[in-house]
């Protein structure tokens, strides 16, 4: 028996929308259905990765990038810790990668993944107190970093620089009225589309999106766009592994990203001895 497929209608004019953008009447709908806003329309439909925003939109991202052009530049060394999930390893890749390709002073760049039984989530005082120990300049954080209060306040007690990187909801508490308080984080730069006072106009970038930011922003200089690029499809797997919204930047990042592993996966750029070439 044959079955009837009924397009839910809301009650709106998508008329303007089927003119504005050329669009079938059904597609203008289901449009509509799933509440893309008006203004998102157009990125929806043409999700170009020359609609990335400007990464220095968000909050301590010159900061960051001044830091972190200073300690390469000095030959100084910089760990990153992130968390053992896809999110993570694609965000450390992403910033052992640009960070690697930057490095004129030696292999100044290395890395931490934590186990998830023996270490738990995230940055912990063992891996500060080893960072410190091993001559480590800057801890940078991918994918965590945001909810570490006592961890980054142990390594600025030891001397260490810490950039944090991450997406996840700042830690806060609720007073009686219902307000919430932010809780203080003792880091150097702290690059987050979901700090309150942050007014990047996407939120829901996932950890590797914003590590994408950080090597965009630190490479803006440079004429390196096809290196750029080429990270796009690595979003694109963290993206989709976090189940974040796939509308706005994730969109470009997933469409695109996507493509260009549907052509080849030779362009991605795989230093010796990294992350992905040890899994």
């Amino acid at each position: 028996m044959a079955e009837n497929w009924v397009i839910y209608n809301k009650q709106e004019n998508i008329e303007h929308v089927v003119a504005k953008h050329q669009i079938a009447p059904v597609v203008a709908r289901i449009l509509r259905n799933r509440e893309i806003p008006e203004d998102e329309t157009a990125l929806f439909l043409h999700p170009e990765p020359e609609k990335l925003q400007n990464p220095f939109l968000l909050k301590d991202m010159q900061k960051a990038v001044d830091m972190l052009t200073d300690t390469i530049r000095e030959g100084k060394k910089i760990r990153i810790v992130s968390d053992y999930d896809v999110d993570g390893i694609m965000s450390n890749y992403i910033l052992y990668t640009g960070i690697h390709n930057l490095n004129v002073n030696g292999n100044i760049v290395d890395y931490v993944i934590p186990d998830r039984v023996k270490d738990g989530y995230g940055i912990n005082n063992q891996m500060i107190e080893q960072a410190k120990q091993d001559g480590i300049h800057t801890i940078l954080t991918c994918d965590n970093g945001i909810a570490a209060i006592e961890q980054i306040a142990l390594a600025k007690s030891l001397g260490l620089q810490v950039i944090v990187t991450d997406h996840h909801e700042p830690p806060y508490t609720e007073n009686e009225n219902g307000t919430k308080e932010y809780m203080t984080l003792d880091a150097d730069a702290v690059v987050n589309p979901k700090q309150p006072d942050c007014n990047y106009p996407f939120k829901e970038l996932c950890g590797a999106g914003v590590a994408y930011k950080l090597i965009e922003a630190l490479y803006v200089n440079r004429q390196d766009e096809d290196f750029i690029h080429s990270l796009i499809p690595l979003v694109a797997i963290a993206s989709i592994c976090d189940v974040v919204i796939l509308q706005n930047e994730n969109r470009i990042f997933v469409k695109n990203g996507l493509k260009m592993f549907s052509r080849s996966c030779a362009s991605i750029p795989f230093p010796e001895s990294s992350i992905l070439t040890m899994m």
